[in-house]
């Protein structure tokens, strides 16, 4: 083996197409034999052993913990000779990113011939820990994943878990014992003949406890919890380790760690190094060194780890040049609204501060080490809370900025419960934006609060008095100056007296009293407009609805959804038809009645239509048949059947929006001379074209592209972006061409295209188009042209009525679905955004609530959609990069359907399904499909996504089997299972 041997990603299952990286179990420069497990991986099915048959020594560069490896891909190197851990530059492969070695121990007279259990580094502020509990004892059998032990850090109380096989063994150490991070607190071995039962010795004879509380125990400027943190931490050292604190450290005090000396267990570089290297090179160091303190008498006990980490992070925080500044709040309001809520008034004031951040972004900052800042758009709340034992510790918010209040009351609830028993992990603590203390709740009248590295700002709260209550904001005057905090300030203020205005005030009904024909007016008869109105009837509200049909509906009722579905079923069935050989039944060739179709789906309107008015009238609303138009700001004008003036006191507008056709020369002939149709005139063909062009890839052009495939035309679809249904996940979509291009031989899509020109009429059009190959023709019976919708207003006369518009001819609205008028809402495809029905539903459903004063807002974070072709694309939430994008450190798992067993029985093994999650609290924040039957499989990914389920609750729900709903738990144990051990593995690298 001359030349290095490179162990790649195997390819451990047939769907296998790459794997992630979940643990190195040699380290480099360990023998390794034939046979000899050297890394665990995550497949598409389980957590499996990466062996190795060849003998050699193992070399870097190694593939970094969690990151994804294509089948095939490089992962390490083996060389042949001993003494040597790395490949020499030139002869290996790519390079990539390096693992730190763990040390080897030797055995000793006390230290058996084992593993050590080391206090781990559960965070980067922890320099060691007290052993408050086993959970189990000497002898017993410990299996990867359990919990051997717990310990109190510097924030919590955490457990120990071990992610090897074997006996637990003494030395171990004694409850109560402190003991620095990587230090033994046990042992690990093979055989309960090998198992110790004794105690860990204290060093110089002294018990653990007292030896660390000694001052010589510890290293001069070994604990500064408090020193603000680069944004990335340093690369690991090219030699021995760092713990995750020490690389933290280093880019703030500009350390290069290749060049420092580890004082640490086996060598590592601990925090104390840093700084030690820090002050060596003559570096500006973020807290000034304590100088002497004077003695006191008496004899003192030792602090407690939370009490150190208070004192430590007070210490450094006076090395920041701070200021105060206080107003005087009004919060009788907000206390109302928060109660008319059923959510705490920390949570109200929490909701109200990301409100103000909003307007003020610097507040938000932090100073960073040196001389520079870092921005956040994510509004990561720390409230101070007390403890059981009277202790202080600070649970963060995440995300105030994308939840309502219902959502961080529940959240807080939760974090609160754990801070009292101090169980918090370090996600739910460490490393807020921002910063609340309210010591109002104890009387105290005023009082300034303190800031620490790593914010900006904090607010102080004092108990409120006859001229209202005090909040002092403390600032960082390196990041925020003067008049921005007095800004802020002015802007909490204004947000917390007025809370209707964000939180839906208190309950009380919105709707302007007054002298009007009705309380509110809906303009628009879809799935925004009579969902609205039946919430406001359904609440005593007196309501009027203008519909410009004769049945309510709108367009998902007579040109959209409902009309499209009823010839996606048929299609459906004829494609179902290929997969009946496979199972061994012959039915012959589907052959398609169009008439009938036609009857079938004409049938199916109408009686839906019907239903949609009878129901509407039962519940009181006013139906009025016509056209509306404003002649003021509370009064419109009605044209047609049920003509009259009408004036409201509130008016919510839910017209929708017309198919856009774009100006390609000759659409407009080929529309009047029924050459071209468009997603709302398709509907009166007298029969299926035999061969068809669409232009546009989007939903709505690849649903009716494959239809009239499955009904026997040859169809081109002609896209102008990259790749088509743009809308969805990029792997989606990309897997979907794919799908199509196995399933749907009379279909092909070219994305890239521009359509210059159209001539023609109908059963005999020529599509004059130019791609990468340059102009081309295409001749067909007839054009879809479905290039999206875009909203037309200029009937509305809006501008009579003062209603502003926003970009491309929507109309400006709030997450509230509230105009710039505010007693004026508009919801659905008018306003733009998912033009998608059940989203008008909801926001219809959003501005009724607000109009009753309950308040609710709009989350795109939450909506979902789905696209039916075969397989089916689905989406709910956030892909990974719209996560990343929105500030989330997230992570992704994805399970293919051809691992399905019930997707083997019924031959619809294309595609597959992912899970996106938040790797701090591990909730869900999106699903996506390529499925077969996505349309029933995404109401549980809308559950998961909309109540902000952890991957936790997913993975232990019960699934039946066989179906299909087992992949969710199955993704969710994988991917939390990688998430604990790359938390796991990056602990013990540093």
């Amino acid at each position: 083996m001359a030349e290095p041997y490179v162990i790649k990603m195997p390819q451990l299952s047939d769907t296998m197409t790459e794997g992630v990286l979940v643990s190195w179990e040699k380290q480099p420069g360990d023998r390794v034999e034939r046979g000899d497990v050297v890394a665990t991986i995550e497949t598409d099915k389980a957590i499996m052993d990466v062996e190795v048959f060849r003998a050699g020594y193992l070399a870097e560069p190694l593939a970094a913990v969690d990151s994804v490896i294509p089948v095939g891909g490089a992962m390490g190197y083996l060389l042949e000779e001993a003494g040597t851990a790395a490949v020499a530059p030139g002869k290996g492969g790519p390079t990539l990113p390096a693992a730190a070695p763990e040390a080897p121990v030797a055995p000793t007279a006390t230290a058996p011939a084992g593993i050590p259990i080391k206090m781990p580094q559960l965070t980067d502020t922890m320099t060691e820990g007290v052993l408050v509990s086993w959970e189990k004892q000497p002898g017993e059998r410990i299996a990867r994943g359990d919990v051997v032990a717990t310990i109190e850090t510097d924030k919590a109380i955490m457990d120990v878990e071990i992610f090897r096989e074997g006996f637990l063994s003494g030395p171990l150490v004694a409850l109560d014992s402190v003991v620095p991070v990587g230090e033994p607190i046990a042992w690990l071995v093979e055989s309960p003949e090998q198992v110790r039962r004794d105690s860990a010795p204290r060093p110089g004879g002294q018990p653990l406890a007292q030896a660390s509380a000694s001052p010589a125990a510890q290293p001069v400027g070994a604990v500064s919890p408090a020193f603000p943190m680069a944004g990335v931490p340093a690369a690991r050292p090219q030699q021995g380790a760092a713990s995750p604190y020490a690389r933290s450290l280093a880019p703030a005090l500009g350390v290069d760690l290749n060049a420092v000396a580890g004082s640490g267990p086996a060598g590592v570089i601990i925090a104390a190094d840093v700084l030690a290297a820090s002050t060596a090179a003559g570096a500006a160091a973020p807290v000034q060194q304590r100088g002497a303190e004077p003695s006191v008498p008496g004899e003192g006990r030792p602090m407690t780890a939370i009490e150190k980490a208070i004192s430590h992070a007070m210490t450094a925080s006076l090395s920041m040049p701070t200021f105060h500044v206080t107003v005087k709040v009004r919060p009788e309001a907000l206390m109302r609204a928060a109660k008319a809520r059923k959510v705490s008034v920390t949570v109200a004031i929490a909701k109200a501060a990301s409100e103000a951040l909003r307007q003020h972004p610097l507040v938000n900052a932090a100073y960073q080490p040196t001389d520079r800042i870092v921005e956040r758009s994510r509004h990561d709340i720390g409230i101070a809370a007390t403890t059981d034992d009277g202790g202080l510790v600070v649970p963060v918010l995440r995300g105030v900025e994308q939840q309502d209040v219902e959502g961080l009351q529940e959240q807080w609830s939760k974090l609160v419960e754990k801070a009292r028993k101090r169980r918090l992990s370090p996600d739910e603590y460490a490393h807020p934006t921002f910063t609340i203390s309210n010591m109002g709740m104890y009387g105290v009248e005023h009082f300034d609060a303190i800031v620490t590295p790593g914010t900006a700002a904090i607010i102080a709260i004092a108990a409120n008095g006859p001229e209202g209550m005090p909040i002092t904001i403390t600032a960082d005057h390196r990041v925020v100056n003067g008049a921005e905090a007095a800004a802020f300030l002015t802007r909490l203020k204004k947000v917390m007296e007025n809370p209707e205005s964000w939180l839906g005030g208190s309950g009380a009904p919105a709707i302007p009293a007054g002298d009007y024909d009705v309380q509110v007016l809906v303009i628009g008869g879809g799935p925004g407009g009579e969902d609205c109105a039946r919430e406001l009837a359904e609440n005593g509200i007196k309501v009027a609805m203008v519909n410009n049909a004769p049945f309510p509906g709108g367009e998902c009722l007579w040109r959209g959804c409902i009309p499209s579905k009823a010839w996606r079923a048929a299609a459906d069935r004829i494609r179902d038809r290929a997969h009946d050989a496979e199972m061994g039944i012959q039915m012959g060739t589907p052959q398609l009645d169009w008439a009938q179709l036609e009857k079938h789906r004409r049938g199916i309107l109408q009686t839906r239509g019907e239903m949609a008015l009878k129901t509407d009238q039962g519940m009181k609303v006013q139906v009025l048949e016509g056209l509306a138009r404003f002649t003021g700001p509370h009064s419109v004008e009605i044209t047609g059947k049920d003509a009259r003036t009408l004036s409201f006191a509130a008016c919510v507008i839910a017209t929708g929006a017309p198919a856009f056709v774009p100006p390609i020369p000759g659409v407009q002939e080929a529309l009047t001379a029924g050459g071209a149709v468009t997603s709302d005139t398709v509907w009166e063909l007298p029969e299926p074209p035999r061969r068809l062009c669409v232009i546009g890839a989007g939903a709505i052009g690849m649903e009716m592209a494959q239809m009239f495939h499955d009904f026997g035309a040859e169809v081109r679809v002609l896209e102008a972006l990259p790749r088509p249904v743009a809308e969805m996940e990029p792997e989606v979509a990309d897997q979907l061409m794919k799908a199509l291009a196995k399933n749907s031989p009379r279909l092909a899509v070219q994305t890239g295209v521009r359509v210059q020109s159209m001539a023609g009429q109908r059963g005999a059009m020529q599509v004059h188009y130019q791609d990468a190959g340059g102009d081309q023709q295409y001749d067909c019976d007839l054009v879809l042209v479905a290039t999206g919708k875009r909203p037309d207003t200029s009937a509305l006369h809006l501008a009579a009525a003062g209603v502003a518009l926003g970009e491309r001819g929507v109309i400006a609205v709030d997450e509230r679905c509230r105009s710039n008028l505010p007693h004026i809402y508009a919801v659905g495809d008018v306003i733009g955004g998912y033009m998608l029905a059940h989203t008008a539903g909801q926001q219809g459903r959003v501005a009724a609530a607000n109009l009753l004063g309950h308040g609710a807002r709009y989350d795109a974070a939450r909506d979902c959609g789905v696209t039916f072709t075969r397989p089916q694309c689905a989406f709910v939430g956030l892909s990974v990069e719209q996560a990343k994008a929105a500030g989330m450190d997230a992570a992704e798992v994805k399970a293919p359907m051809s691992i399905d067993a019930k997707a083997m029985m019924t031959g619809e093994t294309d595609g597959f399904i992912k899970v996106v999650a938040d790797k701090a609290s591990h909730r869900i924040v999106g699903v996506h499909f390529l499925a077969d039957h996505a349309d029933t499989l995404v109401g549980e990914a809308v559950m998961m996504v909309s109540a902000g389920l952890t991957l936790e609750q997913v993975a232990t729900a019960i699934h039946p089997h066989p179906t299909q709903t087992e992949l969710f738990g199955e993704m969710a144990r994988r991917l939390l299972s990688r998430l604990r051990r790359a938390a796991r593995a990056a602990g013990q690298s540093g």
